[in-house]
């Protein structure tokens, strides 16, 4: 059964960083109701995708792995919201989704060998994040590295 469920997880973020990347490059072409549910069935998918990838990782990463966790959830359900923090919810969550999978991230690469593809690419976008304050295009480097975390991670889901 964990098999299974492990492989569904993967399957979900696969899906959600693909979605992640295709509205990263049409999102300003759908009609907005229809956006905010493709934005929904991202999020969700990328939470199923993050909930699979850490879990099996959770006693490894220890207490600073279960406190990024905990920040990344809080940065999606920040970001699902968004509507009650006008102008800031977004970027709100963002950042405590972002700084979640720096720290998960940043404990899987002081404990595994070899490094972690998945926490490699969440670390370049959480840097590209932080540089796109000087230069913007990086915002969208950002959200594909992000999602290729999640398509590597899933991809190693769905292979286990």
């Amino acid at each position: 059964m964990e098999s299974v469920l492990l492989k569904l997880a993967g399957a979900a973020a696969v899906a959600g960083g693909l979605l992640r990347i295709v509205n990263a490059f049409t999102a300003h072409t759908l009609d907005p109701h229809v956006l905010a549910l493709i934005y929904l069935a991202t999020d969700d998918l990328l939470l199923l995708g993050l909930i699979g990838w850490y879990a099996p990782r959770a006693s490894g990463l220890g207490a600073s792995g279960a406190a990024g966790f905990a920040g990344a959830v809080t940065g999606f359900l920040t970001i699902r919201s968004a509507a009650m923090f006008p102008g800031y919810g977004y970027p709100m969550g963002a950042a405590l989704l972002l700084a979640g999978l720096v720290v998960m991230s940043a404990r899987e690469l002081l404990r595994r060998k070899p490094p972690s593809l998945p926490a490699w690419f969440w670390l370049a976008s959480f840097a590209c994040a932080m540089l796109s304050i000087l230069a913007t295009p990086l915002v969208m480097a950002s959200a594909i590295l992000f999602s290729a975390g999640f398509i590597c991670a899933g991809l190693r889901m769905l292979k286990s």
